[in-house]
């Protein structure tokens, strides 16, 4: 091998050490930004959140209620108990979780997307129990 090509070659791979370094870098900082958004952040679309209403009734309704409440062995999706079981998880784990447990009797049964809109809805309704909280509160009502 002639010098010139050993030193293009050197170049070379050098520049693809430095772009693979350059994507490992960029991969874990969208890594941190992704799994540092959790249940209370806004993210998912008002699609999104439609379809899984539908696909909730169907599927999860039954045991957690119409209105997201739950009942006495079956946890509440919009009150304290979520907070308690959720409040710091990633919405990537919420997701998990549902999938790999839910529905109790047949888990991991529905499509990926379906989970997904399920989760939607599921944050959807926090929201409009929360806003709905806040405004009682505000107006001296006790909720």
């Amino acid at each position: 091998m002639t010098r010139n090509m050993r030193c293009i070659l050197n170049i070379a791979l050098a520049c693809a050490a430095w772009l693979a370094s350059l994507a490992l870098a960029m991969n874990a900082s969208g890594r941190q930004l992704s799994s540092s958004r959790t249940v209370w952040d806004g993210v998912y679309t008002e699609e999104q959140a439609t379809r899984g209403q539908t696909q909730y009734m169907q599927t999860c309704a039954a045991c957690h209620g119409k209105d997201l409440r739950g009942g006495s062995v079956v946890p509440s999706l919009v009150e304290e108990s979520f907070s308690f079981l959720f409040g710091d998880a990633s919405v990537g784990e919420l997701f998990s979780r549902i999938q790999r447990l839910m529905p109790s009797d047949r888990p991991n049964s529905l499509s990926s997307q379906s989970y997904c809109d399920i989760v939607a809805f599921i944050l959807q309704s926090r929201e409009a129990v929360a806003d709905h909280v806040a405004r009682h509160r505000a107006c001296g009502a006790h909720v």
